[in-house]
């Protein structure tokens, strides 16, 4: 039993207990929620980037797990009954958490010693993973390599140990970063790769993560950020593909080692019938517009169609400019959107008038002087910015 005031961490002595009976310590009623603690626990708390455990305590969910001096604090929306509780954790959220954190402490050491990108900062959820380094960019070659050494490492088994040591003793191993503030350090050692002081849990060995992915990268703040995935959650991501290809392959009636032909051949039928369409549409457009202008009483030609794109609107406000409109105001109900353009002949600015006006009718947009658009979120305000802005250029 922990010390009063001092929760047992079962996490850290025994990783592998996913259920057991506890003494509730204490429960606490703030802002609709009870706050339980218990004498000892394996329930993780949320912190260095990996999310909480979640499960349930005498049947009573848990929906947070959090960190307070030496006491874990479990957020409930019921009260436990009874003093003497059974617990269980969700084994599957831990397990996935588990493994994406070992990986992650070896995918950022693999990085640092092949190509010196030491990481900044990770991310940990039930759906994705990712660590940032300190570098710009990473080729394709260079994500081929760490992937397979990483998955190298991974199946030569590396013994993944847990000890203490005291703060005066850290300058004997290879840390990267020491926490300030702690004179007692939890150091997680991957064999032959590096030693890290960490809070969290890990698997026994490197074989334990599991086969690891990276899935991408993007930049951010001037940093690569690396997205992988690991274990359980890369097998379930794995079987959704499979499935997902399975249905793909089905629908276009063709064989998996097909199927990239098969697309090919649909994107050029559909970009043929595509400029066969506006090549129609351009024909339709110069009808249109010539009825269009003779019943115009004014410089200025203004309609909302409820079944036009703003692309086709595009080309009907450029042939209307090209044959002596001075301005056009067009709509379509099908996008909730306007265009608005001009010759070049008007004193106005299209995309200020946009800009200035647009967000009174909770629409948003721009543009140049002589053109530009504005979305709004249902078609009563799009005609009410219609009619603002036809009556603004007198029509």
């Amino acid at each position: 039993m922990g010390a009063k005031g001092m929760t047992e961490k079962l996490f850290y002595t025994d990783p592998k207990v996913f259920e057991w009976d506890a003494e509730v310590t204490g429960a606490a009623f703030h802002d609709g929620l009870w706050h339980v603690t218990l004498d000892k626990t394996a329930f993780y708390p949320e912190g260095g980037g990996q999310p909480c455990d979640l499960g349930t305590i005498a049947g009573k969910e848990v929906i947070h797990v959090m960190k307070k001096g030496e006491e874990v604090v479990h957020i409930v929306k019921e009260k436990p009954e009874g003093t003497r509780v059974h617990c269980q954790i969700d084994k599957i959220r831990r397990l996935v958490h588990t493994q994406h954190h070992s990986g992650q402490h070896l995918l950022a050491a693999v990085c640092l010693k092949m190509y010196g990108a030491k990481t900044l900062s990770i991310h940990l959820s039930m759906n994705s993973a990712a660590i940032e380094l300190d570098v710009p960019a990473l080729s394709d070659e260079q994500l081929e390599n760490i992937e397979k050494e990483v998955n190298r490492l991974i199946l030569s088994g590396r013994r993944i140990r847990i000890f203490y040591i005291n703060r005066a003793e850290a300058g004997r191993y290879d840390l990267d970063e020491i926490p300030e503030g702690i004179e007692r350090l939890r150091i997680v050692e991957i064999e032959g790769v590096e030693y890290n002081a960490c809070g969290g849990t890990h698997v026994g060995s490197t074989s334990e993560i599991g086969p690891l992915k990276i899935l991408k990268t993007e930049r951010v703040r001037g940093h690569v950020r690396l997205h992988f995935i690991c274990g359980i959650r890369l097998f379930e991501d794995y079987k959704e593909k499979l499935s997902l290809l399975a249905d793909i392959l089905e629908k276009l009636s063709t064989a998996q080692d097909t199927v990239l032909q098969k697309i090919e051949k649909i994107k050029k039928e559909l970009k043929e019938k595509e400029q066969k369409y506006n090549a129609l549409f351009d024909e339709y457009a110069e009808l249109l517009t010539d009825r269009f202008i003779a019943e115009q009483k004014g410089p200025t030609a203004g309609k909302i169609f409820p079944d036009k794109t703003v692309k086709e609107l595009s080309v009907i406000s450029h042939k209307l400019l090209q044959k002596g409109m001075k301005a056009a105001v067009l709509g379509t109900i099908l996008e909730n959107k306007i265009i608005l353009s001009q010759n070049g002949d008007l004193a106005i600015d299209c995309g200020k008038i946009i800009k200035q006006h647009a967000p009174a009718f909770s629409g948003k947009g721009g543009g140049t002087p002589v053109k530009a658009q504005a979305q709004f979120p249902d078609s009563e305000k799009l005609n009410e910015f219609f009619r603002f802005v036809t009556g603004h250029l007198g029509n």
